[in-house]
């Protein structure tokens, strides 16, 4: 085995070195060929300069300053369109949190399929429950006095949960069964 990888070792090189038979045929192929077309063309025929000769790295400063200046140009452009945008919706969110607006969403649900069910208080000490479907926009329920009260209290004391909204409505659910409506 030993003597099998000398031989290798000592092969090898020689298959790739420049005064093998076959390096040796393969210049002298290349030269003819050159020759050729040395003649074709006119015995004063000098082939071009190497690219490589004029060759000139990047300067990586310019590029730099460059997409530095792109970049700033694109964020100003974005806060321009921003800008713009709030210009022309000029559109508040719900009056989550604003306890002085006098309609004010307090909750919603996604209940499925299109169907919502909002919690909006209206006043001082009125609530108003409302269902939304694709077709429309139906009142399911309103609470005044002391019920209202309980639960205007409720959510402008703390966030909302999602357990508390969710008992908020089963309870207004089961009023709405109680007083026939459903």
């Amino acid at each position: 085995m030993r003597i099998l990888l000398i031989l290798l070792i000592i092969a090898v090189p020689n298959a790739f070195s420049q005064d093998s038979p076959a390096a040796k045929n393969d210049s002298a192929a290349a030269a003819f060929k050159f020759e050729a077309m040395k003649q074709a063309l006119g015995g004063d025929y000098q082939p071009p300069a190497p690219i490589t000769d004029n060759y000139q790295p990047p300067d990586f400063g310019k590029i730099a300053i460059r997409m530095a200046a792109g970049l700033g140009v694109i964020l100003v452009l974005l806060y321009v369109l921003y800008i713009l945008a709030k210009k022309v919706r000029k559109v508040e969110s719900p009056g989550m949190g604003d306890s002085q607006s006098v309609i004010q969403l307090l909750d919603s649900k996604f209940l499925g399929s299109g169907r919502n069910i909002f919690l909006i208080k209206a006043g001082l000490e009125r609530v108003i429950v409302v269902g939304a479907t694709q077709e429309g926009m139906r009142t399911l329920s309103e609470i005044h006095g002391e019920e209202a009260r309980y639960i205007l209290e409720a959510y402008n004391s703390r966030p909302v949960t999602a357990v508390q909204f969710s008992a908020t409505v089963d309870h207004l659910l089961r009023r709405f069964k109680r007083e026939g409506g459903g």
